[in-house]
């Protein structure tokens, strides 16, 4: 649409547009008001809504008046208001526009949108009318939404996948254009075209342990050494304009994690603080060792000590509401066809089952910071790994898989079952010494005390580890046997006070010898 001005009454600037006469006020009123689509009028130097119609109003769930109010604020995400401050500045002069862009709907998502604009007279102060059109596809008449919500899902993690995935392709795309032009050291950006393949290999590795079909890897890990590995893949995504610097602990503690699930959560970070820097800037990664003499209950963490892992960037940084919303899946304030949504989830997703917090803080001009805590191996780790022969009962299948990794990569032999029948079949058939048994107390076909009790009549020496979302569990515990031999641990515990807890109650019993890990059925 071409630009307009308009002389005589609010419908003139359309009149010009077609080339037509001046239809009656009444004619275009009515025609506006029974649009399908939302429609509305912004005064230039007001900066609010002044007019809209029927469909804007039901499509955001205000009323007129809040409609004029607060219209801009409420429907117009913090990030595009710019880009509308520029229109408005230029009153009658600015340009007829289609553009594509993105409303707030009343539960806070964003819808992708298009609206076309152009420069009028209204009620003879210079404003701006819009049209909007959802972006967004219609379902036809009679269309399952049950499956339409299934496609849905499909579409956006295979939107994630791709998302993550050209992450990695950017480097190596980079890295290709860089040796045909014969710039850089070659054998040095083979290794990284080299090293960004196996970062993809990992990614799927990762993926598939999303849906269970390949085990997570945890294991001992110097989170420098992954940031390290990963200094010249971040150079190239973060491109020319933005530069970066890394500073590292030399004291930092070890910590027990899957490193590609860690390489991706840097590369997340840094795509996020890409993004927020497109004219530039800087983003920093820092190491820390953090002490926590007492329970940090803003952040979650329990007493201990842990690897403290810093990301700021320079960026345009957020608002609050943007802030607040940022770890959520699907969240995201670029369009769906630049982001998933997931990247910053997918961050807090694996300090969560790294048993550690992440904050965020940011606000707008600022950039934004993240400060991640994740828990350090305990101190007894670090050392040649005990080793010794546990019999694991819990019947939730995540934290059974968590507990049993966790013991297998120091050194136990580890009989995971997931009912109380299962572990006293394996007890009962158990030539070898039983070196400890760590038990739900709670476990679907019996008690986890009764199961206990069962157990030592025939293996007395056997020391048991209880664990137990309830409170006053010491009570079984005691009830069980003697307070030397039987501990309890009350969910939700770190690995660090399992290691601790384990360490108090085998003492230097268990053999030494490091064996791999069996998994019981049944």
């Amino acid at each position: 649409m071409n630009k307009t001005r308009a002389q005589e009454g609010p419908n003139s600037s359309l009149d010009e547009a077609a080339g037509l006469g001046p239809w009656p006020a009444e004619m275009c009123k009515a025609m506006i008001e029974s649009s399908p689509w939302p429609m509305f009028v912004l005064d230039c130097e007001l900066r609010c809504v002044v007019e809209a119609n029927g469909a804007a109003i039901a499509k955001y769930q205000m009323s007129r008046e809040n409609l004029r109010a607060r219209g801009v604020e409420e429907v117009l995400p913090a990030h595009r208001r710019a880009e509308l401050n520029r229109l408005l500045d230029a009153r009658l002069d600015g340009p007829a526009l289609d553009t594509v862009s993105e409303h707030i709907l009343p539960d806070r998502t964003l819808l992708p949108v298009e609206v076309r604009s152009f420069p009028l007279l209204w009620n003879d102060r210079p404003s701006r009318f819009f049209m909007v059109r959802d972006l967004l596809p219609r379902p036809a008449a009679g269309w399952d939404t049950k499956l339409a919500g299934e496609i849905d899902l499909i579409g956006r993690v295979s939107g994630s996948v791709a998302h993550d995935f050209n992450n990695l392709l950017t480097v190596i795309l980079a890295v290709a254009e860089q040796l045909q032009e014969g710039e850089g050291d070659p054998e040095q950006q083979i290794e990284l075209i080299a090293k960004t393949v196996r970062s993809a290999q990992d990614l799927a590795h990762q993926r598939l342990s999303l849906g269970g079909s390949q085990a997570m890897r945890r294991e001992r890990l110097d989170l420098n050494a992954v940031l390290s590995e990963q200094a010249e893949v971040l150079g190239v995504l973060l491109g020319k304009q933005i530069e970066l610097e890394m500073d590292f602990d030399s004291e930092l503690w070890p910590v027990l994690a899957d490193a590609a699930q860690w390489r991706e959560v840097v590369l997340n970070l840094a795509v996020n603080a890409r993004d927020a820097m497109p004219e530039g800037g800087k983003l920093y990664i820092s190491t820390h060792h953090e002490l926590v003499t007492s329970d940090n209950h803003e952040l979650g963490l329990a007493r201990g000590r842990y690897a403290h892992l810093v990301v700021r960037d320079t960026g345009h940084g957020m608002t609050e509401d943007t802030r607040l919303h940022a770890f959520k899946p699907y969240f995201s304030t670029k369009s769906r066809s630049r982001n998933s949504g997931l990247g910053l989830a997918s961050v807090h997703a694996v300090v969560q089952q790294s048993g550690g917090s992440i904050r965020l803080r940011s606000a707008p001009g600022e950039g934004a910071r993240f400060d991640i805590f994740i828990p350090a191996q305990p101190e007894e780790a670090q050392e040649v790994p005990q080793g010794g022969l546990v019999l694991l009962v819990e019947d939730a299948d995540e934290l059974r898989r968590m507990i049993q990794d966790f013991l297998t990569a120091r050194g136990y032999e580890v009989i995971a079952c997931g009912s109380a029948e299962v572990a006293l079949k394996w007890a009962r058939t158990l030539a070898r010494k039983l070196d400890l048994v760590i038990c739900d107390l709670i476990l679907p076909d019996l008690p986890g005390d009764m199961l206990i009790e069962q157990l030592r009549e025939q293996r007395p020496e056997t020391k048991v580890i209880f664990m137990s979302g309830q409170h006053g569990a010491e009570d079984a515990m005691q009830a069980a046997g003697e307070a030397s031999d039987i501990a309890c641990l009350e969910k939700p515990f770190s690995l660090h006070q399992l290691a601790q807890t384990i360490a108090e109650t085998l003492g230097s019993a268990a053999d030494p010898a490091r064996v791999d890990s069996i998994q019981g059925t049944g």
